[in-house]
């Protein structure tokens, strides 16, 4: 396994496990216009368990580090 599939899987586990223990927090639908995702791609994860594609992980992961950052500049 690659250095860049080991990343991938890392922030692939952060991603789901903070999008799960925060959904109710967040808006889903801004996320996802935030990193042009398709309609519904967060969504389905945590309705439907439905796999989140590689390509979107590490976007997610830049938006949920930014969400998470706390800094009040």
């Amino acid at each position: 396994m690659s250095d860049q599939q080991k990343t991938l899987e890392k922030n692939r586990k952060r991603v789901e496990k903070w999008l799960l223990s925060n959904q109710r927090f967040i808006n889903i639908t801004g996320i996802e216009k935030e990193i042009s995702a398709p309609k519904g791609l967060v969504q389905k994860f945590i309705k439907y368990d439905k796999k989140i594609n590689d390509k979107w992980i590490n976007p997610l992961h830049e938006v949920v580090k930014e969400i998470t950052s706390f800094s009040l500049r």
